[in-house]
C-alpha cells in the first residue's frame, strides 16, 4: 500500500461502493489480457504472481475473476464444473478487492443458441425461453454461493443486452422474461452480504431504472461513444449507483497530450467530489490500449 494511502485496496473499493469518502478514487479493470501483462513485465508465463505484480505496478484496487468451465453448444455447464482460478490466493493473500463475473441469462443465451434463434425465441417459444432462463438462474445462484464461500468480495452480473444505439430487444421482453430472474439473483447476492454490479456494453440508458429497482449497486462499462455520459449518469443516478469504467481506448492515447490530459483529469476530479466513482476503461486492458497514457491520466487525477 502507498505510504500516503489511508485504506487498503479492499477498503477503498468498499467505501466507494457505499458512497463514502476515500483517500483517492479506486481503480480497476473488467479484464486484463495475458499479452498485456507479458508485454509490461517482459515475462513468458502469466500466473497469479505476474498478475499481482502487474496490478501493483498500475496501482489497481480491483481484480476480476472469470470462471472456467466446459463450453459445449446447447448445454449449460454443471456448477461442479466451474473453477475460479486462484480465488483463494486473491481473497486470502492480497488486500485487493475481487469481483467474480457471472453471465446473465441473456448473455448465456447468445452463447448457447444461434444469435437470431435466441432473439426470436420470445415469439416462437416463450415456454422454452422461460425454462432456459430458469436453468440459468439456478446455475447462477449455485455459482454465486460457490464464489462467496471461496471468499469473493463482489459479483458482476454480465448481460450484453445493448449495442451502440440502444437495446438488442424490446425492453418489454427484458422486463417480462429476464429481469424477474435477474432480480432473484441480486436478492441472493445481497443476502450473502456482497455488492453486485451490472455489466453491459453499448447504450442501456432505458433500463437503468429497472436495474436500480432490483437493487443493483453499481454499473460497469459506460461508453461515451454510445451516448453514455458518466457526468449525466452521476447527476441523475449518482446517489443510487456506483459508476465504474468510462475511459475509452482513444482517451488512453490522447492522455499523452498535455492539453487533453489537463481537461480530462479535471473532469474526473469534478466527478470524484460526489463519491461513487471507480476509475477504469470501459473495455478492459488488451492490445491496443496505451497503458502509459492510461497510467498518466489516472495518476494525474489522483494528484489533483
Amino acid at each position: 500500500m502507498d505510504k500516503h494511502s489511508h485504506y487498503s485496496q479492499r477498503e477503498r473499493v468498499q467505501r466507494t461502493i457505499r458512497h463514502e469518502k476515500t483517500d483517492r478514487l479506486p481503480k480497476g479493470e473488467l479484464c486484463i489480457t495475458d499479452s498485456i501483462i507479458r508485454s509490461k513485465l517482459i515475462c513468458n508465463k502469466v500466473g497469479f504472481e505476474e498478475r499481482l505484480a502487474f496490478i501493483n505496478q498500475l496501482g489497481l484496487d480491483i481484480f476480476t475473476i472469470s470462471p472456467t468451465f466446459p463450453h459445449i453448444k446447447s448445454r449449460l455447464p454443471d456448477p461442479a464444473e466451474y473453477e475460479w482460478p486462484d480465488i483463494d490466493k486473491w481473497a486470502n493473500q492480497t488486500s485487493i478487492f475481487t469481483f467474480a463475473i457471472i453471465d446473465g441469462a441473456f448473455e448465456t443465451g447468445l452463447q448457447t443458441y444461434d444469435y437470431s434463434d435466441f432473439l426470436t425465441l420470445p415469439n416462437k417459444s416463450p415456454k422454452d425461453l422461460k425454462d432456459f432462463i430458469k436453468q440459468v438462474e439456478k446455475l447462477n445462484i449455485a455459482t454465486i454461493k460457490q464464489a462467496s464461500d471461496q471468499g469473493i468480495d463482489g459479483i458482476i452480473l454480465a448481460d450484453d443486452v445493448a449495442y451502440t444505439r440502444g437495446l438488442l430487444t424490446n425492453p418489454k421482453i427484458l422486463r417480462e422474461y429476464f429481469f424477474p430472474s435477474l432480480a432473484k439473483q441480486v436478492e441472493e447476492i445481497t443476502r450473502l452480504g456482497l455488492p453486485v454490479f451490472y455489466h453491459c456494453d453499448g447504450d442501456y440508458h432505458e433500463i437503468i431504472p429497472d436495474l436500480i429497482n432490483m437493487h443493483m449497486q453499481g454499473l460497469q462499462c459506460i461508453e461515451p461513444n454510445c451516448g453514455m455520459d458518466i457526468a449525466v449518469l452521476q447527476k441523475e443516478y449518482g446517489d443510487k449507483l456506483c459508476l465504474w469504467g468510462h475511459i475509452d481506448t482513444k482517451d488512453t492515447h490522447n492522455a499523452r497530450k498535455t492539453a487533453f490530459l489537463k481537461t480530462f483529469s479535471a473532469s474526473l476530479q469534478d466527478l470524484s467530489t460526489q463519491n461513487g466513482i471507480i476509475l477504469g476503461t470501459n473495455c478492459g486492458l488488451y492490445d491496443g490500449i496505451d497503458i502509459e497514457g492510461l497510467t498518466r491520466s489516472e495518476e494525474h487525477t489522483s494528484e489533483l
